[in-house]
């Protein structure tokens, strides 16, 4: 009381019953999302776009990328979301300079960045050590759009099923980072994107010298070709159906034998067996061969397909004991839903109100047999006639001709043909024999099996966009406008994996993912707190040794010091 009554620097007169923490804004999120987008040095792609416009380019880039680190919106919105934030004080750009006129109007100078901004990451990464070798992983997604006013949206089959959707393209590096991306008009089908992505990446960036890896999806003989002709090297995996090329080549009867030991209890043994016919463990159940063929063994092949290409390509056999467990496994978890389905469709059946074609009822069981991956088990199931009398919904009696689905019980046999490859898949690549010790080197990998078990990051990279940042739903129409917020997911996307990679690589913080780290972050606020009818004081909430140990894992501890947040005006200092 006497250093209030003495005016005492930091000391104000005030009621308790006064005190009141009068709003907060969202700081810790931000003040890393700005490290992180600083850490990439991405306002420098944005540089030719700069004049003298009251706000550049880069930081409407940059405010819509952090502020999706904290709450998916639209453009319009971020607007709002913008005064919730302290942006303003981070950036020095006040509320009434981030209009929606200006977001909008920016749009399409961010899209015209985008290939730059690629190019900008993937050169950082490889001068900074974050990545290794030119290793590139790529693949497509869908993506619903709500309206029908999106000029690249169009209805067919995707991920969903059948929608209004777009598809979205990504290509990333072994470690999860962003040199790539674009949207495609719906429909677009995956077998068919391979060639106009390399004539639009060597028409920017020039001649790859990267290796490929992506999913059996993209794999197309057309797709292969074009690769090998333009000497780019590739990594895949060979169609399931076309295994049966090799049926000649592959020891059945041992693999049999290994499927029915327990993959947990007798690994030794399955090793033992495996390595009698050639097969090298690499790692977690998976074991390999490369298929060594004379030229009368390729001659006979190529007889049959002429899609190997078997003097340009390598295919090496792996076989996975558990995957092979849970093949079985999840077959026979769907044969018993169909049974659950046809029980159903039988009391549909019973109900009809009108004839029933058997036509109709025997391709509506094939096609849930084919839905269902199940259709290559032999289920044994007869089509009876019958007479139904049912009552519609004015309460006459009608009656109709339907038929009544039966089966036996399903025996072992039965799932012969469909597990005959449980367990096995081929993998693919265009890299010669004698160039792997110095491309295993370079990359910084063991084997081919290695890197494209990598390729889960790129599923991981769309998990991120679509449940952490939200890519969907589109609040823009035009297409530039449509790409832009791709990017900008994208860009959200770099910071989330980069902030991501930094925490897997500490035993400090397991189990961490990107829900809970922000989820801790976001606890830390900047609060403007009243004292008096005069007086109020601003601060942040007190950080937590969670928090301080996620800041110190991202080397961005000194935002929670008291000298950074009092030059950037996030607390009050003493005067």
């Amino acid at each position: 009381s006497v250093a209030c009554l003495n005016k005492e620097p930091g000391m104000s007169p005030c009621e308790i019953n006064n005190v009141a923490v009068k709003f907060s804004k969202e700081y810790l999120p931000c003040a890393v999302g700005i490290y992180f987008w600083n850490y990439w040095k991405l306002s420098e792609v944005f540089k030719e776009r700069e004049n003298k416009k009251e706000v550049q380019t880069s930081e409407i880039a940059q405010i819509l990328t952090v502020i999706r680190l904290i709450q998916n919106s639209s453009k319009s919105f971020s607007t709002y979301l913008y005064k919730d934030t302290c942006l303003k004080e981070l950036l020095g750009i006040e509320y009434e300079s981030y209009n929606k006129t200006r977001v909008f109007r920016e749009l399409e100078n961010i899209e015209a960045c985008r290939e730059k901004l690629g190019t900008s990451i993937f050169d950082l990464a490889k001068k900074n050590g974050l990545t290794k070798g030119n290793l590139l992983f790529y693949d497509l997604s869908s993506s619903n759009i709500s309206g029908l006013k999106c000029v690249m949206a169009k209805w067919g089959h995707c991920k969903d099923g059948f929608n209004t959707h777009v598809v979205l393209l990504l290509v990333i590096t072994p470690e999860g980072y962003p040199v790539y991306w674009d949207i495609l008009k719906g429909n677009t089908a995956e077998a068919k994107t391979i060639c106009a992505l390399i004539e639009k990446i060597e028409g920017r960036f020039g001649k790859i010298e990267s290796v490929l890896c992506f999913d059996r999806g993209m794999v197309s003989d057309e797709n292969l070709k074009f690769l090998e002709n333009k000497e780019i090297s590739y990594i895949t995996a060979l169609d399931g159906n076309q295994l049966d090329y090799f049926d000649k080549f592959i020891d059945f009867d041992t693999i049999e034998k290994v499927k029915k030991l327990n993959f947990e209890e007798d690994g030794p043994e399955i090793r033992k067996q495996l390595s009698e016919i050639d097969f090298i463990f690499a790692k977690e159940n998976l074991y390999y061969q490369e298929i060594e063929l004379s030229e009368t063994q390729k001659k006979e092949i190529e007889n049959v397909t002429n899609k190997l290409n078997l003097e340009k390509r390598r295919y090496f056999l792996a076989f996975n004991p558990e995957m092979a467990h849970y093949n079985q496994k999840h077959r026979k978890e769907r044969v018993e839903a169909f049974f659950e389905w046809v029980k159903e469709y039988n009391q549909e059946l019973s109900q009809a109100l009108s004839d029933r074609e058997q036509e109709i009822v025997e391709k509506t069981i094939k096609k849930e047999l084919k839905k269902r991956k199940i259709a290559n088990v032999k289920i044994n199931y007869t089509i009876t006639k019958k007479q139904v009398e049912n009552k519609n919904k004015k309460g006459q009696i009608k009656m109709a001709s339907t038929f009544k689905i039966e089966s036996g019980a399903l025996k072992e046999e039965a799932y012969e043909e469909a597990k005959k490859y449980d367990g096995l898949w081929m993998l693919i690549t265009n890299i010669k024999k004698q160039e792997d010790v110095v491309f295993f080197k370079k990359a910084d990998f063991k084997s081919y099996f290695e890197i494209y078990r990598l390729k889960n990051r790129i599923e991981e990279a769309f998990r991120i966009l679509s449940d952490f940042v939200g890519v969907e739903p589109f609040y823009v129409y035009k297409e530039k406008h449509i790409k832009a917020h791709f990017t900008i997911c994208v860009l959200s996307y770099l910071l989330d994996i980069t902030i991501l990679n930094k925490i897997r690589q500490t035993a400090d913080l397991p189990n961490l993912d990107l829900h809970n780290i922000f989820y801790e972050l976001k606890k830390c606020k900047q609060n403007t707190i009243q004292l008096s009818e005069f007086a109020e004081v601003k601060n942040i909430t007190q950080a937590t040794q969670e928090q301080k140990k996620i800041l110190e894992v991202l080397n961005c501890l000194h935002l929670i010091e008291p000298r950074h947040l009092a030059e950037r005006n996030i607390i009050t200092v003493n005067t």
